[in-house]
């Protein structure tokens, strides 16, 4: 591990922030039998009076990490004040929350890069993302301790156990003046009651649970393979999260969604984007993609690495609400597409690739028929549509087709009937033209038949409207 320097009490105290760990006077944050009185006292000490600001609306939580020890990618090392422009939750990611909150008895050498050469810059920076508007967490690894009866241990060895353990973050938490915690779960704990009671007890301080909820966040980042991570699959342990984060990056988009969301619903979970995993065209389309009912944002880890990367993955998520034009695609505003079969294709040949605008993408699915559907945020009068083939294998290709639209998702009205259709030339777009005067909330693309074969495929679905 890096190695940093404890922070001087040489530091002015008319500088922004004057740490306790600098003043003879400074309380213990290891004493569990520390008051309000003095909590508050600590908490003034350290100019962190910032008004608690309003949780991020409902599926538009912009999650960047700020990671020390990125290596940047075509772009120089940024601080945690400039690396993203679109972020509206920054976690705060190496080293521990306790080292901010008491920089004389605790020291990773983590949190330093050629930007940050010690913590004063660190919480000086929080402070003026606070001021903002932006959340700020700080990552809280699990490991193997969490799982026992004595889950934290401090530097003079008192030993806590969980609800001590969980009112210490909350002390620190407050402290070092952050807005709540992530979880990152992947580092040696095993599912127990122990385990449980922790991630519960710490529900109490933040959360959607917490007597703090409109203010606090808590949340995690967990993925399929790192246990114990799948039991945040059950609502009983993520009813304490604002949101769960997948961070399984090399995965299945579609997959690793579904995986949480089954039993979490949409709202609850979002994927996370990496720089070195996930192309920017993909980690858009993700962004783009909005369920019904929504995702609950979308994360990017190392989010420092490159700024173009993320800031585009955050502008991607937020949502048009502009309606559509007269005579515009449907598709490029505001909405919600699902299909019939959202699992199972090949990695990067999602069905969200058909309203993508990008004909070097596809949607594959291994069955020779499947519907897609549309819900925009308005409902609108569309009197054309167009498809255009995949890039190989014609045997793929729609054959036969009806174009619905419903005012409820559940009765459809067929607006257009094609049969025995063929497309003459891959990457061919092949517009339709009907009658229709009503405005409809869903749009369905029923395909009962493909040219031969049991696989089904197209590049692009375009809905136009009058």
């Amino acid at each position: 591990m890096k190695k940093l320097n404890r922070l001087k009490c040489m530091f002015a105290s008319t500088l922004l922030l004057s740490f306790i760990a600098c003043k003879k006077e400074a309380k213990d944050l290891n004493t569990p039998a520390m008051d309000a009185a003095q909590k508050n006292k600590l908490a003034a000490s350290q100019n962190l009076s910032l008004a608690a600001t309003a949780l991020p609306a409902a599926g538009q939580n912009k999650v960047a990490y700020y990671v020390f020890d990125v290596t940047p990618a075509n772009q120089g090392i940024l601080p945690m004040t400039t690396f993203t422009d679109k972020a509206n939750v920054v976690v705060v990611f190496e080293g521990t929350l306790w080292e901010l909150a008491d920089t004389v008895h605790y020291n990773t050498g983590s949190m330093q890069n050629a930007y940050y050469k010690n913590k004063r810059q660190v919480l000086a920076d929080i402070q003026t993302l606070r001021s903002r508007g932006v959340k700020v967490l700080m990552n809280v690894d699990d490991n193997a301790n969490w799982s026992s009866a004595i889950p934290f241990t401090t530097y003079n060895g008192t030993a806590y156990n969980y609800v001590q353990f969980a009112s210490f973050v909350n002390d620190c938490v407050n402290t070092a003046g952050f807005d709540g915690i992530s979880l990152d779960v992947e580092h040696g704990a095993t599912d127990n009651t122990n385990y449980r009671n922790l991630i519960k007890e710490l529900g109490k301080y933040f959360g959607p649970l917490s007597t703090n909820s409109t203010t606090k966040m808590y949340g995690g980042a967990f993925y399929s393979g790192g246990a114990p991570g799948p039991i945040f699959r059950e609502t009983s342990l993520s009813q304490y999260l604002n949101f769960v984060m997948d961070m399984g990056y090399f995965q299945d988009n579609t997959s690793r969604f579904n995986y949480w969301a089954n039993t979490l619903g949409n709202a609850k979970v979002m994927l996370g984007m990496s720089y070195d995993d996930n192309s920017q065209s993909s980690a858009v389309a993700q962004a783009q993609w909005h369920p019904d009912p929504d995702k609950a944002g979308i994360m990017v880890f190392a989010g420092n690495k490159n700024k173009v990367y993320t800031d585009a993955i955050f502008s991607a998520l937020e949502v048009n609400t502009t309606p559509a034009p007269s005579g515009s695609d449907i598709t490029d505003y505001a909405g919600s597409l699902t299909a019939q079969y959202q699992t199972g294709s090949p990695s990067g040949e999602e069905f969200t690739k058909i309203i993508d605008n990008n004909t070097a993408t596809k949607y594959l699915t291994q069955n020779a028929s499947g519907w897609v559907q549309f819900k925009p945020t308005t409902a609108a009068t569309v009197v054309k549509y167009t498809i255009t083939s995949a890039n190989d294998v014609p045997d793929r290709d729609p054959k036969n087709w009806t174009l619905q639209g419903s005012n409820n998702g559940t009765s459809w009205t067929t607006l257009n009937t094609q049969t025995n259709q063929t497309f003459a030339s891959r990457l061919l777009k092949k517009t339709y033209t009907f009658t229709n005067t009503t405005s409809y909330a869903y749009y369905r693309l029923n395909i009962s038949a493909v040219q031969t074969g049991s696989i089904l495929q197209f590049s692009e679905w375009e809905l136009i409207r009058n």
